[in-house]
């Protein structure tokens, strides 16, 4: 729209004015400064572009490779808006099939909402979200509602931590568990977050990228990598 706006202007004003040999300079200056105006407020807009970005994993079982996983990103301002979605297809004594997507939307470094579903063989198992309100945090797991108190800011999830490396981060918050986890360092640039069902995870960065996470079940062991 504002290209078409220039254009519009310099056919109606400033063309006319380059093709009148008489170069009638003060009546072009008006129509000039509105020129001015137009390309700073274009300069303004492609600076508040959103930013987008998709980063591809493999997630891997026993050295082969049983699923994907996309993880999309749009920056826009302050706002940072996160979505995760997940293919994965295992075989014990019969197959299974996990479908995982998550999203949450960041404002400041506060957490707005965030949701995650998750379906096995086609069944839901799994349907919880996560919204900021006046006195903390709502709450709503498979339909029941619950609240986080005293907390006005959840500054990272579980998702953020595949966008950046939790340095000296103490805590971050579970979308699924609905509850925060420690964030223990042990070693450089490799984390564990143990997770209330018993289950644990590793989190390694490359450059502050997360590389990989290695998944640790009671019934398995599964590692997301880079694709």
């Amino acid at each position: 729209m504002i290209p078409a706006l220039i254009i519009w202007l310099f056919k109606k004003y400033i063309r006319p004015a380059l093709q009148n040999k008489t170069f009638p300079t003060l009546n072009i200056f008006g129509p000039l400064r509105w020129v001015a105006v137009v390309v700073a407020l274009l300069c303004l807009s492609v600076g508040a572009v959103a930013q987008e970005q998709t980063v591809k994993y493999n997630v891997l079982h026993s050295g082969k490779v049983v699923g994907h996983m996309n993880l999309y990103q749009k920056r826009q301002g302050d706002e940072l808006y996160l979505k995760m979605i997940s293919e994965v297809k295992m075989r014990f004594i019969f197959s299974v099939k996990v479908d995982i997507q998550e999203e949450s939307t960041f404002n400041n470094g506060k957490l707005i909402s965030s949701q995650v579903c998750r379906h096995v063989n086609g069944s839901e198992k799994c349907n919880r979200q996560t919204r900021a309100v006046a006195t903390g945090y709502q709450t709503i797991a498979e339909g029941k509602c619950g609240k986080i108190v005293d907390q006005k800011q959840i500054a990272a999830n579980l998702m953020l931590l595949y966008c950046r490396e939790p340095e000296n981060q103490a805590q971050v918050y579970s979308d699924n568990f609905q509850q925060f986890l420690q964030v223990k360092q042990v070693s450089p640039h490799v984390y564990r977050i143990d997770l209330p069902d018993g289950n644990y995870n590793f989190y390694s960065y490359t450059n502050g990228v997360c590389s990989k996470v290695d998944i640790h079940h009671s019934l398995y062991t599964i590692q997301i990598q880079l694709a």
